[in-house]
C-alpha cells in the first residue's frame, strides 16, 4: 500500500466521513486521527439491536451509515467521536459534551456515501492500481498456471475478487469455495447471489465427507489450541480440488488475506509458495489493506456483499469456530437462535459425555481453550508396546482400534516392502530404505489378536526411525479418514478411497511428507494434564 494511504483512521470534520489518509479530497481539510485500530460501518440492523441495549438518550445519534466502530473495542463513534463502548456484558458510555453540538447535523444514507466516495477517492484509485498491476505481474512470473480466486464469501474475498477480474478484463475466472458445511447461513445466501451476478464465472464448492458434528463427538470439539476443522472440512477438501485440477503443474490462487487480521497473519508473505496445500502458489493482492480500506472499497464500487455484516458481525467464516469473539456468538444467539442452540446442546452433551467437572463452564467458554482428550477415547493417541521374547531388538504392539489390516499402508512411507509370507490371518514383510536398500525392520501382523511385531534391523538412526513407526500406528488407530496426511503427499501416492487409507506403492518415494505430518485426530485425542 501507497505510504498516501494509511493503515490508520482519520476523519474529516467537515465532511463528517473516515479517510483512509490525512487530507479529505471532498474538501480539502486536513484529516484528525481517531483510531489505530480498525474501522468498519455499522448498519441498520446493528443499529436496532445496539438499541435494545442503550439509553433513550443515545438513540438520537445512531443513524445509519454514520456510525462506526472499532472491532477490537467495541468502540462506536458518531460523527468522529466516541459515543460508547459495548462488552458482551455491560455498556460504558462516553461523555457526549462534543457531540451534542452537532445533532442537528442530520443527511441520507445516499448523500452520506457519495460524500464519502469523494472524499476517498485518490485514495482507493490509488490502492485499486497497485493491488491490480501486482495481480498482473504475478500472473506473468507464473506463467502457464490455471489461475483462481479463493472464495469465502467474506469481505475481503468479494474485493480480492473483484480486483482479479478488473485487473484481467474478464469475469471467467474460476473461483473456488471451501464449505466446511458450517458456514453463516447469510454466507451460503451470498454465494447464490454472488453465482447469480456473476453468470460467467466458472464457481466450485468444495466439502469434506465428514459430519462436522460426528468427528467433534469423536474427536472433540475445536478449540484454539486443536484446531483440527480447518485441517479435515476446509484444507483437505480443497486440496482435492486443486489437485484435480493441475494434478501436475499446480495453481496459482488470489485469496483476500490480510496481515491485520491476527497476530499469525501479520507474519505472511503476500506470495506464499510453501503452504498448507501443495503445489499451490498463494498470493495476496491486498494484504496490506486495512478493514476501513477494504469498506470504503467496498461502498465506493457498490460492491454486493454478505449480509452477515449488516446484522453486526465482524467477521464471516465458520459458525462456530473457537476464534470467535464473545460479541460474535452474542450476535449468533441473537440472529441464528436455532443454530446457536444446538451447538450449546452439543456442547453440554459433550461435556457430560467427557464427566467434565464443570460442564457449564465448559459449555460458555471451556470448550475454546480444549487442550487434550480428557473424557474422549485418548487411549488410540497412544500405542502399548512390549518386549518380544524372540528377539532383543524387537518389540510387540497392540493396537487399541482401527483397522489392524491397513498396518502395511501407514507403514510404507518409510521404506520399500518385500513381502514374505501373507494369509487370511497374517502377513510378515520387510521394510528397507528406499535409496540405499538396507534392510530397516521385519513386520509381523496378526490380524486376529491385532498385534504388531517389529523387529528392528537398523542401528544408525533406530530411535528416530522407531519415534516414526509409532507415530505412524497412533495415526492408525485415531485416523478418522480425513485425508490431511494425502493433502502433504506431492506425487499424490496417498489417498482415501471408500473411507480406507490407501497408498499406492508403485507411486510413493518415502519422501516422508504424510510421516512429518501432524495428525489432527491424535493431537485432539492425546490427553494432557491432570
Amino acid at each position: 500500500m501507497s505510504e498516501h494511504v494509511n493503515s490508520r483512521a482519520f476523519w474529516c470534520d467537515s465532511c463528517h466521513v473516515p479517510l483512509l489518509g490525512n487530507i479529505c479530497h471532498a474538501c480539502g481539510s486536513a484529516g484528525r486521527e481517531i483510531s489505530t485500530a480498525a474501522l468498519v460501518p455499522v448498519f441498520r440492523q446493528e443499529i436496532n439491536y445496539l438499541k435494545k441495549r442503550l439509553t433513550a438518550e443515545l438513540h438520537t445519534f445512531l443513524n445509519d451509515s454514520e456510525i462506526w466502530v472499532t472491532p477490537g473495542n467495541h468502540t462506536y463513534y458518531g460523527y468522529g467521536e466516541a459515543l460508547f463502548r459495548l462488552s458482551s456484558t455491560s455498556t460504558e458510555i462516553y461523555e457526549l459534551k462534543t457531540l451534542k453540538q452537532s445533532t442537528s447535523y442530520r443527511r441520507s444514507r445516499d448523500k452520506t456515501f457519495k460524500i464519502l466516495h469523494k472524499a476517498n477517492r485518490p485514495y482507493v484509485e490509488q490502492m485499486q492500481y497497485e493491488a491490480e498491476q501486482f495481480i498482473r505481474d504475478t500472473i506473468r512470473e507464473y506463467k502457464g498456471l490455471p489461475v483462481l480466486v479463493s472464495f469465502s464469501g467474506g469481505k475481503d474475498s468479494t474485493v480480492a475478487s473483484h480486483l482479479v477480474m478488473n485487473a484481467l478484463g474478464r469475469s471467467d475466472v474460476l473461483h473456488v469455495f471451501a464449505d466446511t458445511t458450517i458456514e453463516f447461513p447469510d454466507t451460503y445466501k451470498y454465494i447464490n447471489e454472488f453465482q447469480q451476478e456473476h453468470p460467467l464465472t466458472p464457481f466450485i464448492s468444495s466439502r469434506s465427507q465428514l459430519d462436522f458434528f460426528e468427528t467433534a463427538q469423536s474427536i472433540g470439539p475445536p478449540s484454539r489450541i486443536l484446531r483440527w476443522c480447518c485441517t479435515t472440512h476446509k484444507t483437505n477438501p480443497l486440496a482435492k480440488i486443486i489437485n484435480s485440477l493441475s494434478p501436475n503443474q499446480g495453481v496459482l490462487t488470489f485469496d483476500g488475506v490480510r496481515r491485520s487480521e491476527s497476530a499469525r497473519r501479520s507474519k505472511y508473505q503476500r506470495i506464499t509458495k510453501q503452504h498448507k496445500i501443495v503445489n499451490e502458489i498463494l498470493a495476496s493482492p491486498i494484504i496490506e489493506w486495512s478493514d476501513l480500506a477494504v469498506w470504503i472499497y467496498m461502498l465506493f464500487h457498490g460492491l454486493n456483499f454478505n449480509k452477515a455484516y449488516k446484522k453486526g458481525f465482524r467477521r464471516v467464516g465458520c459458525l462456530y469456530c473457537p476464534f470467535n469473539s464473545d460479541w460474535s456468538y452474542e450476535i449468533t444467539k441473537e440472529r441464528y437462535p436455532q443454530k446457536y442452540q444446538r451447538w450449546q446442546t452439543f456442547l453440554m452433551e459433550q461435556a457430560l459425555r467427557m464427566a467434565h467437572p464443570n460442564p457449564e463452564n465448559f459449555v460458555d467458554k471451556g470448550w475454546r481453550a480444549r487442550a487434550g482428550g480428557r473424557g474422549l477415547d485418548y487411549y488410540k493417541a497412544s500405542i502399548e508396546s512390549a518386549p518380544c521374547l524372540l528377539s532383543d531388538s524387537a518389540l510387540s504392539y497392540q493396537l487399541l482400534s482401527g483397522d489392524i489390516r491397513s498396518v502395511r499402508y501407514f507403514l510404507r512411507p518409510l521404506g520399500l516392502q518385500t513381502w514374505i509370507r501373507s494369509t487370511n490371518y497374517s502377513e510378515t514383510f520387510l521394510i528397507h530404505d528406499h535409496v540405499t536398500n538396507i534392510m530397516l525392520a521385519s513386520v509381523e501382523v496378526s490380524f486376529q489378536d491385532k498385534t504388531v511385531r517389529i523387529n528392528y534391523l537398523i542401528e544408525k538412526g533406530k530411535l528416530v526411525f522407531k519415534q516414526r513407526i509409532e507415530k505412524q500406528l497412533k495415526k492408525l488407530q485415531s485416523c478418522i479418514n480425513c485425508g490431511a496426511c494425502g493433502a502433504k503427499c506431492l506425487l499424490k501416492a496417498l489417498v482415501i478411497t471408500n473411507q480406507k487409507f490407501f497408498i499406492d506403492e508403485n507411486n510413493c518415494v518415502s519422501c516422508l511428507a504424510c510421516v512429518k505430518h501432524r495428525c489432527p485426530a491424535v493431537d485432539s485425542l492425546k490427553k494432557k494434564g491432570k
